[in-house]
């Protein structure tokens, strides 16, 4: 089973017309059924979806970060290079890895636990919250200090590891993280000009309401409604970057990392759904349009995700 599934994804034409025959069907369901899907699954109350919105946006933060350890990594390596180029890769990896943890992770994220504590306080539906935003939060001290705590420990773990790399793959990792950076960040600023300009209610904020509902085919404009594409699954389908920084001759560790990474997404995407922040359309397009821009990025790079070809079981 192992062999046939390695033959057929180390075919890229195979993988990309199954994948977008697959989506394509999805979104046809969806165009038809949003909104009765939504109706019959839909429930704040469930905690799988609010795990998954409270705490699940950390991918495409956590791959920017890591590219930024590597640089971090690569600039205190090499000796050869001038100060100021050495010191300009160290510190500006060290503020975009900074910025990057609080302000596209903690920042909602705090948020949202401090939100599900309220509604736990006063008896509401446990997913219950603006998915846009809120005014609930720590102070500064106490930002700071969450964000000061897991920033330490990510870095110096990643520095751990990174420390058993020869200067052979931490070369070829540096190519990881700038190719891993730049898809990361053009995926997630691709997803929120598209909410701002979509502007499609999200359900809970229809509330069975059928007046303001719209198809995902028709922009709306700029109305403060961020329900097309979701940014959940956008965030979650970064995590499909992360098997290339596992070490190209581990095929088997990549794979895993893989489709780990796919079920993360598959989860991420039902959970949306479910707690009703968004509609089956939305959810869908969240990590189609990722992945698309990750297939044009790594074909113009010439990179893999996973070394398909290379499987021993192949051999």
């Amino acid at each position: 089973m192992s062999v046939k599934v390695s033959k057929f994804m180390s075919s890229p034409s195979k993988v990309f017309y199954t994948a977008a025959l697959t989506i394509i069907v999805i979104m046809l369901i969806g165009t038809g059924f949003d909104w009765q899907i939504s109706q019959a699954i839909m429930n704040q109350n469930s905690w799988y979806g609010t795990i998954f919105q409270d705490f699940g946006l950390w991918p495409i933060p956590f791959i920017i970060m890591l590219s930024s350890m590597v640089i971090i990594n690569y600039g205190w390596r090499s000796k050869n290079k001038p100060w100021f180029v050495r010191w300009s890769m160290i510190i500006g990896a060290f503020v975009l890895s900074g910025w990057q943890l609080w302000a596209n992770y903690l920042k909602t994220t705090v948020y949202y636990a401090l939100t599900l504590n309220d509604n736990i306080k006063k008896g509401l539906p446990v997913g219950t919250a603006n998915s846009d935003g809120g005014n609930l939060h720590l102070s500064f001290l106490g930002n700071f200090t969450v964000w000061i705590i897991i920033y330490l420990v990510f870095f110096f773990i990643t520095q751990i590891w990174l420390s058993h790399k020869s200067d052979e793959q931490v070369d070829y990792l540096v190519k990881v993280a700038v190719v891993a950076t730049l898809a990361a960040i053009v995926a997630n600023d691709m997803n929120s000009a598209m909410k701002t300009y979509w502007g499609r209610w999200r359900p809970y904020e229809l509330a069975g309401n059928h007046t303001h509902f719209t198809n995902w085919f028709q922009p709306n404009g700029a109305n403060d409604h961020m329900s097309f594409p979701s940014g959940h699954t956008t965030a979650a389908a970064g995590i499909m970057l992360l098997p290339m920084f596992v070490d190209r001759a581990n095929v088997k560790l990549q794979k895993i990392t893989f489709w780990c990474g796919l079920a993360y997404c598959i989860l991420m995407w039902a959970s949306r759904v479910r707690v009703g922040a968004h509609f089956l359309t939305d959810a869908t397009s969240g990590l189609w349009t990722v992945w698309f821009v990750f297939f044009v990025v790594l074909s113009i790079t010439g990179m893999h995700l996973v070394e398909w070809k290379k499987d021993p079981i192949l051999q």
